[in-house]
């Protein structure tokens, strides 16, 4: 067996959950199997803190408030907070199509999905549904190869976009454990101009947290793999071992819904060559392939964003604050309901971040802040591929990586993310 579903079911948290293609992308997932619960204390006789609020190490604010994705972690100098700001400039104001005056800022498209970082990510949280907002897009699979890997919605003066997003909404009825019936809204995704078409729904995610993941080491996170089931514990979690795109031998994914890029830089440059068209020096072809947009009027320069402003972008990123966790009497004894139904296994705690900041000479993980080592966070997830069912799973394969498997979402920030977001859907248990 390959993850999660060794045992056969699941733990349902909620009475009311969402499956489908849809939610099966949107935001963090709370853990999935059934499982052996470890001992722990009963709720009423928590005394205690069972772990620190601080959620990012030195990470970390005490702000939980609207703003609180959007601070800098509070360890920057002066001067670094500069730099943060010129990252943040790049990432929140909207780029344009070429050529324009603003040349530093232009070579949006000529197809996209949003004309910033934050389109998508909105107050650097989760996306919304569509009916509500930005943040989400289509993933492509074996489609003609003139859409490319993902529907881009939007097109420059000139351009055509490939297609709007549609949807159709349903519900099933089953019963969870105990009998309880409930109801499971379903929703399926499909492109207007091309209704046949194979598509898997994302929402974007959450962006804080981002650079402490990339000073994980690789065997930290290994260590938490048991493909088999070895210990027979019903947790099969995979690594996913992916190609460098410097050709060096393949490091671990660990970032995006299928685990699918291995650090943070090339997750951005993706990003910006996917959601907005902008090439980079990861990514210099045009995003689109025997379409009309390849005539479209392109940018001043070969690349659209220079390693410079995109390294400062992942530089404002990879030192977003991580917001304190909340650590009420309540909240403790949530998070020891948490670890009796077994979400724990999954959604891991804590990892150490490495003990130096030695990235074997990849300088794209040397970021602005370099006092983060040995540092004991709190993400909740084990950045593992889990196979979450057939309920959950895409239309197709993606990112080499079969439909139903899909990596453990973080969970640090959720209360706050939640509390901002007005139509909050998650993965499982939602």
């Amino acid at each position: 067996m390959s993850a999660t579903r060794a045992s056969g079911r699941c733990v349902t948290l909620k009475s009311l959950r969402v499956l489908t293609t849809l939610l099966i992308i949107t935001v963090p997932c709370i853990s999935a199997c059934t499982y052996k619960p470890r001992s722990a204390t009963p709720p009423q006789q928590i005394d205690t803190p069972l772990l620190s609020n601080q959620s990012g190490g030195s990470f970390t604010i005490s702000n939980r408030g609207q703003q609180s994705l959007q601070r800098p972690q509070p360890s920057l100098s002066a001067e670094q907070q500069l730099e943060w700001a010129v990252g943040k400039s790049f990432a929140t104001q909207a780029w344009v199509s070429a050529p324009a005056t603003t040349t530093a800022r232009d070579g949006l498209g000529p197809l996209f999905n949003a004309n910033s970082c934050t389109g998508c990510h909105v107050r650097n949280g989760q996306g919304q549904l569509p009916e509500h907002g930005p943040g989400l897009i289509l993933r492509l699979e074996n489609a003609p190869s003139s859409y490319g890997e993902q529907l881009q919605d939007m097109a420059i003066p000139g351009a055509q976009p490939e297609g709007r997003i549609r949807w159709q909404t349903g519900s099933t009825h089953t019963a969870i454990a105990g009998g309880e019936p409930v109801q499971l809204r379903q929703r399926d995704y499909h492109i207007d101009s091309a209704p046949q078409l194979a598509t898997s729904a994302r929402l974007a995610p959450a962006l804080i947290g981002m650079g402490l993941f990339d000073n994980i080491n690789d065997a930290d996170i290994i260590a938490n793999s048991d493909p088999d089931d070895r210990n027979g514990d019903g947790i099969s979690g995979r690594v996913n071992l992916r190609e460098n795109h410097n050709g060096t031998s393949p490091r671990l994914g660990r970032f995006g819904w299928k685990a699918s890029q291995t650090n943070l830089h090339e997750q951005i440059a993706l990003a910006f060559f996917q959601d907005m068209g902008i090439t980079s020096s990861l990514h210099p072809p045009p995003p689109c392939i025997d379409t009309g947009c390849k005539t479209s009027p392109m940018t001043n320069s070969v690349l659209e964003i220079s390693d410079k402003l995109l390294g400062a972008v992942v530089d404002y990123i990879a030192n977003l604050a991580v917001p304190a966790a909340a650590h009420d009497e309540l909240s403790q004894q949530g998070e020891v309901i948490f670890a009796q139904l077994g979400c724990s296994a999954c959604h891991i705690p804590a990892f150490t971040t490495r003990p130096s900041n030695n990235f074997s000479g990849d300088e794209a993980q040397k970021y602005l802040n370099t006092e983060i080592a040995a540092e004991t966070i709190y993400p909740y997830s084990d950045l593992l591929l889990h196979d979450m069912g057939d309920g959950l799973a895409d239309q197709q394969p993606s990112d080499n990586t079969p439909a139903n498997e899909w990596r453990t979402a973080p969970l640090w920030g959720l209360g706050i993310r939640t509390k901002n977001s007005h139509n909050t859907r998650l993965l499982h248990d939602g």
